[in-house]
């Protein structure tokens, strides 16, 4: 990988680090001072704005990222394109704003307040424009912006917020910091274009199409995502929302965003050079045949690691809601199926073109994962939400990897990946032994952590792994060098 990409993908990692320990911070102190129930009911509040935001943006995340990183190199295009993007953005999401607000009026009778207040993220949602960044393939602006909105809430909300009387300044908080995130995008964005008025018709008539292509996968990715904690409020309690959000989006999905981090650098660089280079197709499937071996060099320790330290960590973590525990063990397997997905999906088959295939995979998950929550929610609640998001994310998966296996060689078996189960295998046993020899607490779980990394490196080292060893070979010549 070039440098560019190197640094792209360090901003990104920087703020998904930023996302991962803030939160962590967080839960407990929300748990604590606002309690599980006004938190469920902000959960499930946000549960259903989240689906009339899916269907305001519509595709737009990610194909404005595509269309941007096709005309970036033109300026004239480049303004031209995300002005009519922007615009029908905007458009379409106070279409969805509206109908939002003529929902909670007429169908929610309880909490009526907290679903108004939480509709007010609707405005930043509108005015987001992460996308223009990731395709000009500037992730610095994008996530030094995103990292000052995190730190900016997470301190105003351990500063103002102290009972569960405070759930409403709790939700104003979170509104007004990705609002204030949004207008530090719009002046970093004077650095790119300048104003262009162009028609509402033609962007309608030259994008609409286009984003409804992505949307049909999104909504069906929906299905399996936001639905889960909707059904979990509608057929079990506002409770188990909350320990379904924090188990699943609080600590395994939060841990997974270090590997999808690598799918928003590479869609806008696979995007460009499939269309743009000669050799497109080849360099595209270099690019996916290498941060495949990346994903699994992280995804397979990162799975098993946390399901091995799961039951000690929450026990100091969130000593309060023990069910977290079982939660997270059995949610981890998706940090490998997204892994997967993330590659074959985000970043082969939506920057290539494969729209009617990748939506057949995903629309087969969400139904798949609608038909066991149906079954499985009012009997299990979060628990069975978790097993049919496993289950459904496997069968995305499986069906993605049969659509692009003669386009792009995998090769599962080769050394690399072999080396990724031995060392994870020999991590989870120095790990479970530790948990055992070691007494319960915050310090022991890092101590469990770092020995589990040095057993993985360890192993790779000695096996020389392909990607360890061209690592280590980069820096030692860096050192050398400075010398």
């Amino acid at each position: 990988m070039d440098k560019k990409l190197i640094k792209n993908y360090i901003y990104n990692i920087l703020y998904t680090v930023v996302k991962i320990i803030l939160p962590m911070i967080l839960v407990p102190y929300t748990a604590v001072h606002i309690g599980e129930g006004p938190l469920g009911v902000y959960s499930y509040a946000g549960s259903i704005m989240n689906w009339f935001i899916l269907f305001g943006i519509l595709g737009v995340n990610t194909y404005g990222n595509r269309e941007i990183a096709k005309v970036r190199d033109d300026a004239k295009l480049r303004n031209q394109t995300f002005f009519e993007i922007f615009y029908m953005q905007i458009c379409n999401m106070l279409i969805a704003m509206a109908a939002y607000y003529v929902f909670i009026r007429f169908a929610i009778q309880e909490n009526r307040f907290y679903f108004f207040l939480t509709g007010l993220t609707m405005f930043a949602s509108m005015l987001d424009i992460t996308w223009f960044f990731y395709g000009v393939e500037d992730f610095r602006k994008a996530s030094i912006r995103n990292i000052v909105v995190k730190f900016l809430g997470v301190a105003l909300i351990m500063t103002l917020c102290k009972t569960p009387q405070d759930l409403w300044l709790y939700i104003l908080i979170n509104v007004g910091a990705e609002l204030f995130g949004q207008a530090i995008m719009f002046v970093q964005l004077r650095s790119y274009l300048t104003f262009e008025k162009v028609s509402l018709k033609d962007a309608y008539h030259h994008h609409f199409r286009a984003t409804i292509q992505l949307f049909i996968p999104t909504i069906a990715i929906s299905v399996y995502t936001m639905l889960d904690e909707t059904m979990i409020g509608a057929l079990f309690s506002s409770d188990h929302v909350q320990f379904y959000r924090t188990s699943m989006n609080g600590i395994v999905k939060l841990f997974l965003t270090l590997i999808t981090s690598i799918g928003a650098v590479m869609l806008p660089r696979v995007t460009n050079v499939f269309y743009n280079a000669e050799d497109g197709a080849a360099r595209a499937e270099a690019y996916i045949s290498t941060t495949m071996k990346i994903s699994m060099l992280l995804a397979l320790p990162m799975c098993f690691g946390m399901m091995s330290i799961s039951k000690t960590f929450i026990t100091w973590y969130i000593p309060t809601w023990p069910i977290i525990s079982d939660l997270v063990i059995l949610g981890c397997p998706v940090i490998i199926l997204i892994s997967i997905s993330n590659v074959t999906g985000t970043q082969y088959m939506v920057p290539t073109g494969m729209y009617k295939q990748y939506s057949t995979s995903v629309i087969a998950g969400s139904i798949t994962n609608f038909l066991i929550n149906l079954f499985l929610i009012p009997r299990y609640g979060a628990y069975g939400a978790i097993v049919a998001s496993v289950v459904a994310e496997a069968t995305v998966t499986i069906i993605q990897l049969v659509y692009i296996h003669k386009r792009v060689h995998i090769g599962f078996l080769q050394k690399s990946y072999v080396m990724y189960v031995i060392g994870t295998a020999a991590m989870a046993a120095a790990v479970l032994g530790l948990t055992i020899l070691l007494p319960t607490g915050m310090g022991s779980t890092l101590l469990e952590v770092a020995a589990g990394m040095a057993v993985y490196v360890v192993v790779l080292v000695l096996g020389r792994e392909d990607l360890t060893m061209k690592v280590m070979n980069a820096v030692r010549r860096r050192g050398d060098s400075n010398a």
